[in-house]
């Protein structure tokens, strides 16, 4: 989720969105970004959060330790060389500019581990843009704040703007990416599915206009995705298409939390599980192998 207007730490630990004073600040100096041949860029739907065992170098970001996509990914590439410096809560211009925290951390930009001995980046951004995440789930999926109403406004009035913004900054980070890594295989994905086609279920408590509002709000942000991958001549790995029937509310076949963090450190709530980090990176092996 956006930092302006919500910290995604606290929202994982007490279920409610706060302000904070996370912040995009380029010219903060940080700790070297360490480079990769294969380098892992992106939000908390590629860094895992509470996916058990997180990664205790980087305790801010949230980020699975072997779990999530991009380490599954790497081990099944035989990829020694791998930096996954994905951090929950990322927008596009934290990828450029880096990012301050009210705690005082500090963390460079995720492109600087981009470099020219890059082979392979994988790349998940763009959910965070415009407070699109943090409206998601104030308007429409959080019980204690969603609202018919306020949710059909935010996505039919407000996110169609977010979108065509959105599409031109992650198409400037892919050209970025292809500067500084000019030979880089540069792979795309999506976001997992969250809200089912039919119904709703305890995990994921939702009227069906809030329903079908998510499922709008699902297909808007991956088809942006997909067409600056077309723009940009990337591969785009479409997870939206093979989670269908493995939403919230599709019990043990889930590959996405409801309203709730796993209880068994098995991701945060409206987050992939480690079953869901498991078929993304299936899906990006494939398109990797494929050329």
């Amino acid at each position: 989720m956006p930092c302006r207007t919500a910290s995604l730490v606290a929202l994982l630990a007490a279920g409610l969105l706060v302000l904070t004073g996370c912040r995009s600040e380029p010219g903060i100096p940080a700790e070297p970004v360490a480079t990769g041949a294969y380098v892992a860029l992106g939000d908390s739907y590629v860094s895992g959060p509470l996916i058990d065992t997180q990664d205790p170098t980087s305790p801010a970001c949230l980020r699975s330790e072997d779990r999530n996509y991009p380490s599954l990914v790497a081990k099944a590439l035989g990829e020694s060389s791998f930096v996954d410096v994905s951090c929950g809560g990322e927008t596009t211009a934290m990828l450029k500019d880096g990012r301050t925290f009210d705690d005082g951390t500090v963390l460079g930009p995720q492109l600087d581990a981009v470099t020219s001995r890059t082979r392979l980046v994988t790349l998940g951004i763009g959910g965070n843009d415009g407070d699109a995440s943090a409206g998601l789930f104030n308007y429409c999926l959080i019980p204690a704040s969603a609202d018919d109403k306020s949710c059909d406004t935010f996505i039919s009035d407000y996110m169609p703007k977010v979108y065509n913004q959105t599409r031109d900054d992650v198409t400037s980070i892919v050209e970025q990416i292809r500067k500084r890594a000019p030979r880089a295989e540069v792979v795309m994905t999506g976001y997992l599915r969250i809200a089912p086609e039919q119904g709703d279920c305890k995990a994921l408590p939702l009227s069906s206009i809030r329903r079908r509002a998510t499922l709008a709000w699902e297909a808007g942000i991956n088809d942006t995705l997909r067409d600056v991958a077309k723009e940009t001549k990337v591969r785009f790995v479409d997870v939206q298409g093979i989670s269908r029937g493995h939403d919230a509310c599709a019990g043990k076949d889930a590959w996405v939390n409801g309203v709730e963090n796993s209880p068994d450190g098995d991701g945060a709530f409206l987050h992939p599980t480690a079953a869901g980090m498991e078929q993304v990176a299936r899906l990006v092996v494939k398109a990797v192998r494929a050329g």
